[in-house]
């Protein structure tokens, strides 16, 4: 009796284990392609964050170099506007860029930890044991719903870059319109500037035509007050 019992678990464990040799092969092979692949795409994201960087070291040192040959310039404030208002929707452009990059990654990241789970949740099958005249059955642990819980996670990070791309859209349209508003005070301002000059010209004018017509009359017109009376 006791030796049909040892038969029985020597038979058990012998084929536990081919089982789990043959599993493991390509559990194995699996586990190594997914880790080329995942090296891939971090160096891929590595290269998109280099190039990002590369990207806003040029934007900062074109700003400097651009906002230097404003000062050269006679409307030194509205070309510094334009500068600078081009170097926001550059920084605008990059910042999206980063935004999906990021969530491409936060998704990437939630996918490996939902895979682990689900490779603990499968468990192992225990090792056979000796009990009352048979091999012990094989425990695995519950499982949960793992497509539900991925389903979860992509909604969750949907739902965070959605908020971000909206925060970055608002900015955008509110840094628009007040570029839009500066612009149209330097407008009024020039207008301005240029009703102040026709209104000196007129003046001359009319003093011109009224020394003239003195002129013409036999009057002697009165002199202009010398440069320095006048700034006295």
């Amino acid at each position: 009796m006791i030796s049909r019992r040892f038969v029985s678990v020597a038979i058990f464990s012998l084929a536990w284990g081919l089982s789990a040799s043959a599993i493991a092969q390509p559990t194995a092979a699996g586990a190594e392609a997914n880790g080329q692949q995942a090296a891939a795409k971090a160096a891929e994201r590595k290269a998109e964050h280099d190039r990002i960087r590369s990207e806003r070291e040029a934007i900062k040192a074109r700003r400097q170099h651009d906002e230097s040959a404003c000062y050269q310039r006679f409307s030194v404030e509205d070309c510094l506007r334009s500068v600078r208002a081009g170097v926001r929707d550059a920084e605008a452009r990059l910042r999206a860029q980063e935004i999906e990059l990021n969530d491409a990654e936060r998704k990437e990241k939630a996918a490996e930890r939902l895979k682990s789970i689900e490779e603990k949740q499968r468990g192992v099958p225990d090792s056979p044991s000796a009990g009352s005249g048979a091999a012990s059955a094989v425990v695995r642990k519950p499982s949960q719903d793992p497509q539900g819980l991925k389903s979860q996670r992509d909604n969750e990070a949907e739902q965070r870059a959605q908020q971000q791309r909206i925060k970055v859209q608002k900015q955008a349209q509110e840094q628009a319109a007040r570029t839009s508003g500066n612009a149209e005070r330097a407008a009024e301002a020039r207008t301005r500037h240029a009703q102040t000059l026709q209104a000196a010209q007129e003046r001359r004018d009319r003093v011109e035509k009224s020394r003239a017509e003195a002129a013409a009359q036999g009057r002697v017109p009165a002199a202009p007050l010398p440069a320095g009376s006048a700034a006295r």
